[in-house]
């Protein structure tokens, strides 16, 4: 076989030489028919097939391989044959003599002939973003959980948002798009998204989609487009996917180790961030997407004044334990709400109890369920005509108010029986009437004092109006710098007695 050095001392004798092929023949031993095909060819064309080779053996039995495979179709995807299955069917109905390979390689090349061809996409600045969930395991206080990521990726400069929740609900889902129109400083004139439920009730033929209510109030408020990917077509919004891959392989990865799911979503934004000093895609590698993003801000539709209440609401109706059930668990209101009707708005992190416009409780966000979420103080005014429920009240269980309370309720009963239990009680309806952070720490002080007469309850009285419970605030100078520029501790009279005319008059004044 003729190396490129033989073609090219061949052509170079010929050509620049002169040399007749005759010459040639005999001086390099090659046949004339060699020499002639070299001369044609300006470099070796290597070898080259007149027709594809026949496949004897398993040319007869192809047109047998298409009907079952055009029958494996309609068939479940686990019900489909294999390459084996196909070889043993024709040896054992067609008397098939070739081997599995044989019959592997023609599936093979047929496949690849069959593979999806993809069109080159490009989108203008602020055209469209997509989005889509992913799943991923953090370690919360020191305990693995699955959480649910929420991501949404700008097509133009390739900017993303990440952002966790305990669960991929439609609250989750509407909250996500608020942050991450907040993060981006602008909303996409178009979304993408798959047929996922928290946006989609119902598929139709082609675009035809029917779209959560609460979902078109998110889209009525921010003005945005939506674009649905035809079923099991995730492909159709590949940026988002490339984004959950990146955020399951190198924002996640090493697993987080954080206090709670704020931690792991300031986490999360760093590493955003920080991918905003990458190259930008093709064909922006000279910017990076920072600057693109920078860029396309430009092109966003604007925020509005108020963001979207990223929330779902229902009516609901205070029972007789002054409880509202919310998915599965229940939560307090005030007793003087028993028996009357609420709104409730389900936020991702929160529960807010609203009544005639009014929001009469709020309450951290439970997954659990069957939980009791309780606030004690929802209940301080039930002791009044219900004392004998102190201690068996499952609102007031495992010391809500701290070990001082217990303290102080414990030398109460000791002192004086069942009237330090009433005066006890009459120390917690304080509550109703103070802060309850002052009245915390009125017991705070009168338990370090030993305080403890008759009438608790007046001693604590007599901290909260009397003693500073609060720190006072720092005095502003900053209209008197004569005073803040003097370092060595003395101060003429005279300024000071300028400042107490000064506060005199304001209070006149007042």
């Amino acid at each position: 076989m003729l190396t490129v050095d033989d073609y090219e001392l061949i052509r170079r004798m010929h050509v620049l030489e002169g040399r007749s092929i005759r010459e040639i023949r005999r001086r390099l031993g090659h046949s004339r028919n060699t020499i002639a095909k070299v001369l044609s060819h300006p470099t070796p064309p290597g070898y080259r097939m007149a027709q594809p080779r026949a496949k004897r053996v398993l040319d007869p039995f192809t047109s047998i391989i298409d009907a079952w495979l055009e029958q494996d179709k309609t068939a479940p995807r686990k019900q489909r044959h294999t390459g084996q299955q196909i070889y043993e069917r024709l040896c054992q109905e067609h008397d098939y003599r070739g081997s599995v390979i044989t019959v592997r390689r023609y599936l093979q090349a047929k496949r690849q002939r069959q593979q999806e061809v993809f069109m080159p996409l490009a989108f203008e600045p602020g055209e469209e973003s997509q989005v889509d969930w992913h799943e991923a395991v953090a370690k919360i206080n020191g305990v693995e959980r699955k959480v649910q990521v929420f991501c949404m990726r700008l097509c133009h400069s390739k900017a993303s948002f990440t952002w966790p929740y305990e669960r991929a609900t439609l609250e989750s889902f509407l909250d996500g798009h608020v942050r991450a129109f907040a993060y981006f400083g602008g909303v996409p004139k178009r979304i993408a998204y798959d047929n996922l439920k928290s946006a989609v009730t119902h598929v139709g033929a082609g675009q035809d989609r029917t779209l959560n209510e609460r979902f078109k109030h998110l889209r009525c408020h921010y003005l945005f487009d939506t674009r649905f990917c035809n079923v099991a077509r995730g492909n159709e919004k590949g940026d988002v996917e490339n984004l959950a891959k990146r955020s399951e392989r190198s924002y996640l990865t090493p697993v987080p180790e954080v206090s709670s799911m704020d931690d792991l979503g300031r986490h999360m934004l760093e590493r955003c961030d920080a991918d905003l000093d990458r190259p930008g895609p093709l064909p922006h590698q000279d910017r990076t997407r920072r600057q693109l993003l920078e860029e396309e801000r430009r092109h966003l539709l604007p925020l509005q004044p108020v963001p979207f209440e990223a929330c779902m609401l229902s009516d609901s109706r205070v029972d007789k334990r002054s409880l509202v059930t919310v998915a599965c668990n229940r939560y307090s209101v005030p007793v003087r709400f028993a028996h009357h009707e609420v709104s409730i708005k389900r936020f991702a992190d929160r529960v807010e109890v609203w009544h005639e416009q009014s929001c009469i409780a709020h309450h951290d966000r439970c997954y659990e369920q069957g939980q009791f979420i309780l606030e004690p103080e929802h209940y301080l005014n039930l002791l009044k005509i219900k004392p004998g429920s102190l201690d068996n009240a499952r609102a007031f269980k495992g010391q809500p108010w701290g070990e001082d309370f217990l303290r102080f309720r414990r030398e109460l009963e000791y002192r004086y029986e069942d009237e330090g239990t009433r005066h006890y009680i009459d120390t917690l309806l304080l509550m109703t009437q103070y802060p309850v952070e002052q009245v915390k720490a009125a017991v705070a002080l009168c338990v370090r004092r030993r305080a403890f007469p008759p009438k608790a309850d007046d001693a604590v009285v007599t901290v909260l109006r009397n003693e500073p419970l609060e720190s006072s605030s720092k005095l502003d100078l900053s209209q008197r710098p004569e005073l803040s520029q003097m370092h060595d501790g003395i101060r003429p009279l005279d300024d000071y007695d300028q400042l107490a005319a000064d506060a005199i008059e304001v209070e006149v004044l007042v």
